[in-house]
């Protein structure tokens, strides 16, 4: 998914200004793993993204996923079902904590592979006259992989935003803390340093903004292992008094590269 996409898309919608490219972003791309933390010096919403149209938002080298009790609630309330943002990048569904497939339950391919566009028809097309929501879903049992996607959806849902810098400073500071009074050990403590290290390259604005280059794991990490949750995180920088800004606020602020398409 390139700029020049979702700006086609923003022009059909009537959203074609800043606000409205933005906002698809925000809401229907993991751009938002990247957005909801901004460099100390970033005044706009998407930093220096719009230079050219060809500029990739979204990748297809994560690979879709399904979960079955979504397809069953979508086919319930609207009669046809849709596919997740986050599904491509987590293992289980946040909502349902249910493990996430990767592959046609029918025919055992990968959905990636399966037809045409990378599979994507296959959720309303079916394979072999079967479909998604004639099967069981499989029930997660990883805490560890649930806290991932739940977090992930925090932020990728957050209407705040938080400089980078103060973040991953807050969170190597209450990680010593929580080695000082023993809830973790030495080797956790080193594991969640070198995850603070690596997280610095979502500033890093010289690639493009796809996850796959670009992403919040090992930061996602930190805060589950740190606050357990987004919220907790946000909860714990503002009783430090710590500022955090509105997303939708950034998103008003007219870039001046927005239209070189």
């Amino acid at each position: 998914m390139r700029a020049e996409s979702i700006g086609l898309i923003a022009d059909v919608l009537g959203k074609s200004d800043t606000y409205g490219f933005n906002r698809l972003l925000h809401d229907h791309t993991s751009y938002s793993q990247v957005a909801v933390f901004p460099d100390r010096s970033q005044n706009s919403y998407t930093r220096k993204s719009y230079q050219s149209g060809t500029t990739r938002f979204e990748t297809e080298c994560q690979r879709a996923g399904i979960c079955i009790d979504c397809v069953k609630e979508d086919i319930d309330s609207l009669g046809f079902s849709y596919w997740r943002r986050d599904h491509r990048y987590v293992k289980v569904c946040a909502k349902h904590n249910t493990v996430l497939l990767r592959k046609c339950p029918i025919c055992g391919s990968d959905i990636s592979r399966h037809s045409r566009g990378y599979g994507h028809e296959l959720l309303w097309a079916g394979c072999k006259g079967r479909f998604f929501h004639q099967y069981e879903s499989e029930k997660n049992y990883d805490e560890e992989k649930l806290a991932f996607a739940r977090i992930f959806a925090e932020i990728g849902e957050s209407e705040v935003a938080i400089d980078l810098e103060c973040v991953l400073a807050h969170l190597a500071d209450e990680a010593t803390i929580l080695w000082d009074t023993g809830y973790i050990t030495q080797e956790h403590l080193n594991a969640v340093h070198r995850w603070l290290d690596r997280s610095k390259r979502i500033s890093d604005t010289g690639w493009d903004y796809r996850p796959d280059f670009i992403y919040s794991q090992e930061i996602i990490d930190t805060i589950a292992v740190v606050h357990g949750s987004f919220a907790g995180l946000l909860d714990s920088l503002r009783r430090k008094g710590i500022t955090v800004r509105s997303v939708d606020d950034l998103m008003r602020v007219e870039h001046p590269d927005r239209f070189r398409y």
